[in-house]
């Protein structure tokens, strides 16, 4: 009965420690699941990140080179104009004279 008993309580004592290291692999467990999302969200939010500074650069060099386009056909445009007037000019204030002194 003795080695009954006693076998028991060894069972009882290896059932506990069993028990104890479960629960101790289970919060380690657990740690290294807290710890391996943030390093996913900590990834993502820095992919997006460079994806945001990316897209931003993109955009920036896209609307730079609009305003290049537009800035050199407003100086062509102004060059033309003033070509026109400079060929024009004796031959309308001329025409302008004639209309008021007649």
């Amino acid at each position: 009965m003795k080695d009954v008993i006693k076998e028991l309580v060894d069972i009882d004592e290896k059932a506990k420690i069993y028990n104890e290291e479960t629960r101790n692999k289970k919060l380690e467990l657990e740690q290294e699941i807290r710890e391996e999302t943030e390093r996913i969200r900590e990834k993502y939010i820095e992919d997006a990140k460079k994806e945001v500074e990316n897209q931003k650069k993109m955009i920036e060099a896209e609307g730079e080179e609009k305003y290049n386009k537009s800035k050199k056909l407003r100086e062509e445009q102004a060059q033309a104009l003033k070509k026109k007037f400079d060929e024009n000019a004796d031959k309308w204030v001329e025409q302008i004279v004639g209309d008021v002194l007649a």
